[in-house]
């Protein structure tokens, strides 16, 4: 009975610690997984950005330089300034020799011989490279690259070329493990960029990332047993950058989670051997308690869909609310002036409320979209002829700003679609919002108009007032200009944070 007994012991103490075991093991993949993942959607936002830097740099000079190819270096400089310190850019013409770049000593230097000339010499409109060696710096580079056409010939090209430094900027900000590696691929396998870098070129056209995963689906995650560049096993996420021929990856070094693992279990094992029905009871404990846990993160994640249920309502109440208060207006005997700005006004604060219920961000929500939402409601509500041109960056707006950034949208627009395009039937628009840090952001908003004319210093109508008030409410300072038509700056905080950032 006795032997009966302590081999019972033995067979439950067996049984719970292969089931810890067995918990770690899976809690062990999931969080590899599961940081991958964020890893690789944080890298696959940036490689957005770079591709829309890169598009908007080469339409931009494409635009510049005019039909006659006028390389003026003030004008180009012009284009291209407030480009990242790791973006080159470069204009040759249908030679290949340089006409204008931001890297000194581009004349002494012949591209004829690089893909992302020769592709466009044979007829592509634009290009995006691998991994390329530098021949100015020596450093490690990829290049958009556009064909200027001029009068159905091949004028020249415009070139943009990126740093692979950039990845380790996203490698440092994501914070991952020594051993981990965040790359930049194109579709057909090229490796564009990777930090920790590479010496040379990489072709992935062959391995199953690009053979099996990517073809089956335009994200993932999978567990690599060695890497094709330097044999480390990793757990790679993969994510496919929408309206690009980028794949951005996130790869998490396994091998020391999975030591730390096994030197966890081998430590236990030691530990527990002396006092093995101790620990029984304790596993018995340790299993009741996990129970409970598990009973309370259930409850928590109800009580949270519910939070989110009342507060989409809420939303959509006050969204509907100020629809209501709309059609009372349109139904008051006033100024149709005074109508419209009204109307308007609060057709920016219904689109907001809107915008966050149908997206459930009920903290921070993503400038880059808000803004788009404010600023097209505002132009529909007018039903004006104007183009308008975006430039946003992804900020985030807390809730206490997305009212006092809605109503300033809303009052700068309409005053442009007021006041700038009388003695015309159509015009232009630019909103541009760059990310500052520190939770600040700068908001340009001009248009092509009449100008805005002189100024009082002391705010006299209801809209310069309400301009006035609500950049003060964002911590911010702000300014107009005439500048080929009425041009208004302001640094704001788009974050509570951001008015401690504005006083330090």
């Amino acid at each position: 009975m006795a032997i009966a007994f302590v081999t019972l012991c033995l067979a439950m103490f067996a049984g719970v610690f292969a089931y810890f075991v067995f918990q770690a093991i899976g809690q062990t993949r999931m969080r590899l997984e599961e940081r991958a993942q964020g890893a690789a959607q944080v890298v696959a936002i940036n490689a957005g950005w770079i591709s829309q830097v890169a598009n908007q740099t080469l339409r931009r000079v494409d635009a510049v330089l005019g039909p006659q190819l006028a390389t003026d270096p003030t004008t180009l400089e012009a284009a291209v300034e407030g480009l990242p310190e790791e973006v080159d850019v470069y204009v040759i013409d249908a030679e290949a020799n340089t006409l204008f770049s931001t890297v000194p000593g581009a004349r002494d230097v012949s591209v004829a011989d690089r893909e992302y000339f020769t592709a466009l010499k044979a007829g592509a409109q634009s290009y995006m490279s691998g991994l390329l060696t530098s021949r100015l710096t020596g450093e490690n580079i990829f290049v958009f690259s556009r064909r200027l056409s001029r009068n159905g010939e091949m004028a020249g090209a415009v070139m943009v070329s990126f740093t692979d430094s950039l990845m380790q900027n996203f490698w440092v900000n994501i914070e991952l493990d020594p051993g981990s590696t965040v790359s930049l691929v194109r579709r057909d396998g090229q490796l564009m960029a990777r930090y920790p870098a590479v010496s040379t070129p990489v072709d992935l056209s062959s391995h199953p990332l690009i053979a099996e995963h990517l073809p089956s689906a335009e994200a993932g995650t999978y567990f690599s047993a060695a890497s094709p560049v330097d044999g480390i096993a990793r757990v790679v996420s993969y994510r496919s950058v929408p309206g690009t021929e980028i794949v951005a990856l996130a790869s998490i070094a396994t091998d020391q989670t999975w030591d730390s693992l096994r030197s966890a279990i081998i430590t236990v094992l030691i530990i527990v051997a002396p006092i093995i029905l101790g620990l029984i009871g304790g596993g018995i404990w340790i299993v009741s308690l996990l129970r409970r846990d598990a009973r309370r993160r259930s409850e928590l994640e109800a009580a949270n869909e519910t939070n989110v249920l009342l507060f989409r309502e809420i939303h959509h109440r006050v969204k509907n609310n100020l629809q209501s208060v709309q059609s009372l207006v349109r139904m008051q005997d006033m100024p149709a002036a005074a109508r419209i700005d009204l109307q308007s006004r609060l057709s920016a604060m219904a689109a907001m409320h809107e915008h966050i219920y149908r997206h459930d961000k009920y903290e921070d929500i993503d400038a880059n979209d808000l803004v788009r939402v404010i600023v097209d409601e505002v132009v529909h509500a007018y039903g004006v002829n104007v183009e308008v041109r975006y430039d946003l960056q992804s900020v985030p707006v807390d809730r206490d700003h997305a009212t006092p950034l809605s109503l300033l949208l809303s009052e700068l627009v309409t005053n442009s679609l007021k006041y700038a395009f009388e003695d015309r039937q159509a015009g232009t628009i630019s909103v541009a919002l760059q990310d500052l840090g520190a939770g600040r952001c700068k908001l340009v908003v001009a248009d092509d108009g009449v100008g805005i004319g002189e100024i009082p210093e002391t705010p006299t109508s209801m809209g310069m007032r309400l301009i006035r008030g609500v950049v003060s409410q964002m911590g911010g300072t702000y300014r107009f200009a005439n500048d080929n038509g009425t041009r208004f700056e302001a640094e704001l905080a788009l974050v509570i944070a951001g008015h401690g950032a504005a006083r330090a």
